[in-house]
């Protein structure tokens, strides 16, 4: 058996050209062009506009390999592509051996016949991705609508490749092309495994695993297939007869394994799971898996009038506490392992237990599946379609349906994807956005065979130890109200693209919200890199083009006005921004966990961004972390205190998304923002495993006496309840506190900024000019209150060079 990597140093050229560039495999047409000096950056400015040619046109990549007669020699030889994007021909030495119109498959070519001794050319001709899928539309007997965005390229729901591409409301159209997986030779004579599937039934302590190996068999014959798992006694081998390529399944019963747990909930332990099938080579593959149990659970209410909608990961209910993932850079180049590894940190760091990997972009590397795992992070894993509605033909299907059980089996190993799902807003698409389309019935024909069939179908025989949830958002599987509160998911976008006050999350009851969010701006230094400083205004023509969502801007600035005083230059204006943002997500996020068990999930829009750009993420492009990361920490505690106004009652309240009770005593009180004490009161809180309480009620009357509202802070805080969570509220909105201009004290001693307030300061920022990140931030210090924060940073930093580098800033400072 032989193997020879084709990755790394190619040559490309747009077709028809003379002239090659060097090219660098996995990659992009976009990232080659730049390297190679032919285009501007196209996240600068508006340079997009200007390279919409590059996504209209067909470009060739080409390589040349030497093969030694021994590869030959082999009775199978192919050419394995990891991924082709999109629609692609390939040659080797000038003849044509497959091609392939779906980015999101493995693709294996035979090419025994085309190769020779010595040097060989491939060559892989890319067609136009936006000519491709106009034809396709143009083709098709019916209308299927799509949603457009500022700046885009139609059709996209005709061809298997990642919508974000063509653009979307947070970012550019570039339809790239290219090499953007591995490629390889591969020869062998003897069986070689493909893949495999691990699919398990948990009983008392014991998991029966099924270990289902897929075999590329190009000799039949008799042949041993064997798997263990290591640390365990558990084994299982099989002699069978094979004929040609198939899959062989072994069983075994694995006792007490270490389960594997949801960041928060316990460890994740993993194991080997090794295979090996012998021949006159023996080919073995090693597999990191995990033991863990989980299912989709919908209880129906007592009343019959709606159900329950949580994930139960080994007997226990799990509040799904997390963000939406979309793709970390719009030049596949840019996305490395270190990039994942970041990231995922964030979230994790930020006390998130689960991920939704959404549907317009791609499925990801097995890096970010394996980062999942070690971190304790849930994967809510979409299949790769949204805001559209899609062709029924039968190629269509056909390779949706291969790309489906290739993209199932890959990540089957995987114990942090919890959850399939059919598609992102198609189900509201079929039952709202294109209900008057003149073919609905056909559409809605179309929609259920690759739904409610196809998918689940594949789902359910490839990986049945993961459910399938048709769509998001859905109230199941009847496709009856996909905005239903009362069942399934929902996506609540009434703040944001409704443009109601923050206020209307409180009045919302949902089971899971897997979307919901708002705007803010990335900080100055990161928008500097793509937008000149005569630029630097909310509604000047580059600041515009760098934000997506039509009237965004002017959103985040109507909504400032209801909260804030006007900021007096674009550096305050972009830090308000971002507390907006954060005081957002922190309404709905508390409200919702407030309401466990009736809601069990919050996924806000979303963690990160693929360029630099306003939008709804809380890490902006190149992995800074906005104030509503900073704010997610918080309001993401396990143990959550939190405070909200009830007429004339202020209420507290206790969640413990812990499995076990938990008491203690929480203080609440009331300062005046120069220092004057009003009120001190202490709750007693206990509160059972999974449960959110009330604990207590202050009347705000009594607790003011004779001061302003406008004077006040409230201040929960954790006396002997163990969690980190401190609550704070102000009683009018932040424009109208009568906040002083106060001067914070900062010293710093053993790598800690020790930050003190003689009187009140909100919202208050530590930014350093060193990569590294303070442990907490945007936060509130009542009169008289110090904090100390760690400093975490990529390299050694003296004291004295970390007090230089520190700059302070609170909310008094910014008018």
């Amino acid at each position: 058996m032989q193997t020879a990597t084709l990755s790394g140093s190619w040559e490309f050229r747009r077709s028809g050209d003379e002239r090659w560039r060097e090219a660098t495999v996995p990659g992009g047409i976009y990232g080659d062009l730049l390297s190679a000096g032919e285009i501007d950056d196209p996240y600068e400015n508006d340079n997009e506009l200007d390279l919409q040619w590059v996504g209209e046109s067909d470009w060739e990549y080409r390589r040349v390999v030497t093969v030694g007669e021994s590869l030959l020699d082999h009775e199978r030889v192919v050419l394995q592509c990891d991924g082709l994007d999109t629609v692609a021909t390939v040659y080797v030495n000038g003849e044509i051996v497959g091609g392939a119109e779906n980015m999101f498959r493995r693709h294996v070519f035979d090419v025994a016949d085309a190769l020779t001794a010595g040097e060989n050319e491939v060559r892989i001709r890319f067609r136009s991705p936006v000519e491709y899928a106009a034809e396709r539309a143009a083709d098709h007997p019916y209308d299927v609508p799509t949603l457009r965005y500022p700046v885009d390229q139609p059709a996209r729901n005709f061809i298997r490749k990642a919508q974000c591409h063509f653009g979307w409301d947070w970012g550019p159209c570039l339809p790239t092309v290219g090499i953007w997986r591995d490629l390889r030779l591969v020869a062998h004579s003897s069986p070689r495994i493909d893949h495999v599937t691990p699919v398990q039934r948990h009983g008392q302590g014991d998991v029966e695993l099924d270990v289902r190996v897929g075999l590329s068999v190009p000799t039949p014959g008799e042949y041993e297939v064997s798997a263990a798992v290591d640390g365990t006694d558990a084994s299982a081998s099989r002699r069978v007869t094979l004929d040609g390529d198939g899959e062989v399944a072994l069983s075994m019963t694995v006792e007490k394994p270490e389960l594997w747990w949801p960041a928060g909930r316990g460890d994740q332990p993993l194991y080997d799971l090794g295979v090996t099938v012998e021949g006159d080579v023996a080919h073995s593959v090693t597999e990191r898996i995990g033991f863990r149990d989980v299912e989709l659970v919908r209880p129906p209410d007592g009343d019959g009038d709606g159900e329950g909608f949580h994930l139960r990961v080994n007997g226990e209910p799990i509040f799904a506490r997390g963000a939406n993932w979309i793709p970390a850079d719009a030049m596949y180049r840019n996305v490395t392992t270190e990039t994942y590894d970041d990231l995922l940190s964030s979230a994790v760091d930020a006390n998130m237990n689960a991920v939704r990997v959404w549907g317009g972009g791609y499925y990801e590397r097995d890096a970010f599946y394996r980062l999942c795992d070690e971190k304790g992070l849930l994967v809510w894993q979409d299949f790769m379609f949204s805001c559209a509605l899609y062709p029924g033909d039968d190629a269509f299907v056909n390779s949706v349906e291969a790309e489906a059980r290739y993209q199932v089996r890959r990540l089957s190993t995987h114990p942090s994807v919890a959850l399939w799902c059919g598609n992102n807003e198609l189900e509201v698409g079929v039952e709202s956005w294109f209900a008057d389309s003149d073919h609905i019935d056909r559409l809605e024909d179309d929609y259920d065979e690759l739904f409610r069939e196809t998918l689940g179908a594949v789902v359910d025989e490839e990986n049945p130890s993961c459910p399938y949830w048709s769509a998001s958002p859905s109230s199941g599987p009847d496709r009856l109200d996909p905005e239903d509160e009362g069942r399934g998911d929902i996506h609540y976008w009434g703040v944001w693209h409704e443009g109601k006050p923050f206020s209307a999350f409180l009045e919302t009851e949902p089971r899971f919200v897997s979307e919901f969010g708002y705007q803010s701006f990335p900080s100055v230094e990161t928008l500097a890199n793509v937008v000149p400083a005569d630029q630097h205004n909310p509604t000047a023509p580059l600041m515009e083009h760098h934000q997506r969502n039509e009237g965004g801007n002017k959103r985040i600035l109507q909504r400032m006005a209801d909260h804030f005083r006007m900021p007096s230059d674009f550096d305050d204006f972009v830090y308000l921004s971002q507390i907006q943002q954060g005081l957002a997500i922190r309404t709905a996020v508390e409200h919702w966990r407030r309401r466990k068990p009736h809601c069990m999930g919050t996924l806000y829009w979303q963690l990160n961004d693929l360029w630099q750009c306003a939008s709804w993420s809380s890490v902006e492009y190149g992995g800074e972390w906005k104030a509503l990361h900073h704010i997610a920490r918080r309001f993401y505690e396990p143990t959550l205190v939190s405070m909200v106004e009830d007429e004339e009652d202020l209420e507290l309240w206790v969640t413990n998304d812990g499995g076990e009770p938990i008491s203690g005593t929480v203080r609440v009180d009331a300062v005046t923002v120069d220092g004057e004490h009003l009120f001190e009161t202490a709750f007693a809180a206990e509160v059972h495993e999974d449960g959110s309480d009330r604990i207590g009620t202050v009347d705000v009357g009594t607790a003011l006496g004779d001061a302003a509202r406008s004077e006040v802070l409230f201040r929960a805080t954790p006396v002997t309840l163990d969690t980190d969570s401190t609550a704070y509220h102000t009683l009018v909105p932040y424009k109208r506190l009568s906040l002083p201009d106060s001067d914070l004290e900062l010293t710093v001693r053993d790598g800690n900024a020790i930050v003190r307030a003689p009187e009140a300061a909100l919202f208050v920022e530590l930014r350093s000019d060193g990569r590294g990140r303070f442990e907490d931030n945007y936060f509130h210090l009542a009169p008289g209150e110090e904090r100390t924060l760690a400093y975490e940073s990529e390299r050694d930093v003296s004291d004295e060079e970390l007090e230089e580098s520190i700059s302070v800033r609170h909310l008094a400072e910014t008018y």
